[in-house]
C-alpha cells in the first residue's frame, strides 16, 4: 500500500503495531504518526500497553506479522535493538539501567558504544581511528554532561548519586549519539513531588536538539498538558484518542479518553500538527 503524505513526513511511523504474549493481546493495532521536532506524549492506565510500545520500536519485542513501524523511509520492526539504535533510536528507562560501580563519564560513553565503527580484531589493525573515536566520544560525553547539568559529578560513581540525578545520567546517555528519536519512558517514575520539574527540564532539553522527536511516555497529566504538542492516550493496547492538549477542545477529548477509557471514548483521529 502506498504511503500517504502524513507518513512521508512523519519521523517514525507506526502502522497496525499488535503484539500479544500466548493469549493476551498487548497492543491493538497502534497506528500513530511522530513528526520531525515533536513531541508526542504517550498516556493511560498502568497496563495499557505504553512501555510494551515502546519496547516494540526499540526492538526489545518483536511485533505480530503485518505490523510496520518505520524511522522515515526505513522499516526497523524485526531488527535487533543495537541495529535500530545505529539508526538514531535513543532511550531511557524506567527502570535505570546503569552500571552503579561506574562513574557518570563512563556511564554516559555506554550510549556511544552503537557508534563504533572498529571491533575488537579492528582495534588492533586500526590504532589510529580507535583513538580518533575515543576522543570524539569523550568529547560528546563531556557536551551532554554540560547540557544536561552533570560537569561537578562526572567522576563520581552513580551509586552515590540522588534518582534526580541520575535521571540526568540517562538522559545525557540516550542523546550523546544525537539520536533522531528520543523514546523517553516514565522519567518521572520514582522522583518525589519535590523532584517532578525535573522532568518538564529534562522534555526542554530535550526539544532544544535541532531535529530530534520525542515520544514521552508520561503519568503526570499536568506535565503532558504543559509539554507536549500532541498526545495520544492508550486504554488496554488500542488507541482511544489522539489530540493536542494545547487547545482547550483537544485536551477536553484527551481528558475524557483517559478518565473513561477506550469503551467510552470515541475513536481516535490524528490531530493536525500546530503550525
Amino acid at each position: 500500500m502506498p504511503r500517504n503524505d502524513t507518513q512521508a513526513r512523519a519521523a517514525l511511523h507506526l502502522e497496525d503495531v499488535n503484539l500479544a504474549f500466548g493469549g493476551l493481546e498487548v497492543l491493538r493495532d497502534v497506528t500513530l504518526n511522530l513528526h520531525e521536532d515533536e513531541v508526542l506524549a504517550l498516556i493511560g492506565p498502568n497496563g495499557a500497553g505504553k512501555s510494551a510500545l515502546l519496547n516494540c520500536i526499540g526492538g526489545i519485542y518483536t511485533a505480530k506479522p503485518g505490523s510496520t513501524i518505520s524511522l522515515g523511509a526505513t522499516r526497523i520492526d524485526g531488527l535487533a535493538p543495537h541495529r535500530i539504535a545505529q539508526l538514531g533510536v535513543g532511550r531511557t528507562f524506567q527502570g535505570l539501567k546503569l552500571v552503579r560501580e561506574r562513574s557518570v563519564l563512563d556511564n554516559i560513553l555506554l550510549g556511544w558504544t552503537p557508534r563504533f565503527s572498529v571491533n575488537a580484531l579492528g582495534s588492533l589493525l586500526l590504532p589510529v581511528r580507535v583513538r580518533r573515536e575515543e576522543r570524539e566520544a569523550r568529547e560528546r560525553a563531556h557536551a551532554m554532561a554540560e547540557l544536561c547539568g552533570l560537569t561537578d559529578v562526572l567522576a563520581a560513581p552513580v551509586a552515590d548519586l540522588p534518582l534526580g540525578v541520575l535521571r540526568r545520567v540517562d538522559l545525557a546517555r540516550a542523546l550523546i549519539r544525537e539520536p533522531h528519536i528520543l523514546l523517553l519512558d516514565e522519567p518521572a517514575s520514582g522522583l518525589s513531588h519535590d523532584e517532578r520539574p525535573l522532568i518538564g527540564e529534562m522534555v526542554r532539553i530535550a526539544r532544544s536538539r535541532k531535529g530530534l522527536s520525542v515520544l514521552w511516555i508520561e503519568h503526570d497529566l499536568d506535565l503532558v498538558l504543559s509539554q507536549a504538542e500532541r498526545a495520544v492516550v492508550l486504554h488496554h493496547g488500542a488507541v482511544a484518542a489522539i489530540d493536542d492538549p494545547q487547545q482547550p477542545s483537544g485536551r477536553a477529548r484527551l481528558l475524557d479518553a483517559y478518565r473513561l477509557g477506550a469503551a467510552h471514548a470515541r475513536p481516535g483521529r490524528e490531530a493536525p500538527r500546530p503550525a
